[in-house]
């Protein structure tokens, strides 16, 4: 499915600015970078779940030790969204609190004529 790839590559190319040659079907992989916020070094551990929304034990564990959450969706994909939507739950449950820091970001919105998710879906996230 492309929002797979997509997503991959995505994470790929913040982690080491340069975008794969082939895609990797990996349902879930972990990436471990350095980046700075306001001049701080900062420490991410982002994990692609590669748009799946089944729940695993590393999974629980990333979201348990989490500080916040980016959870990324294409705009081309309304599937993609209602899995963001799961795992925005999924993160609720897990941490038994609904005051977590969490970025919800869409993508591909220079596709406008491909548009499956509308800004008013986004503001009900």
């Amino acid at each position: 499915r492309e929002i797979k790839y997509f997503l991959r590559t995505m994470t790929m190319q913040f982690i080491s600015h340069q975008f794969p040659d082939y895609h990797d079907p990996t349902i879930e992989d972990a990436y471990k970078t350095q980046v700075r916020i306001d001049n701080e070094p900062a420490y991410l551990d982002i994990l692609d779940t590669a748009g799946q929304a089944e729940f695993t034990a590393m999974r629980e564990q990333y979201m348990r030790g989490g500080e916040g959450f980016i959870i990324c969706y294409s705009v081309t994909d309304r599937q993609s969204f209602q899995e963001a939507a799961k795992f925005k739950e999924l993160i609720f449950q897990v941490r038994h609190t609904y005051e977590i820091p969490l970025v919800l970001v869409g993508n591909k919105i220079d596709l406008e004529q491909f548009r499956q998710v509308s800004s008013f879906g986004r503001k009900e996230f």
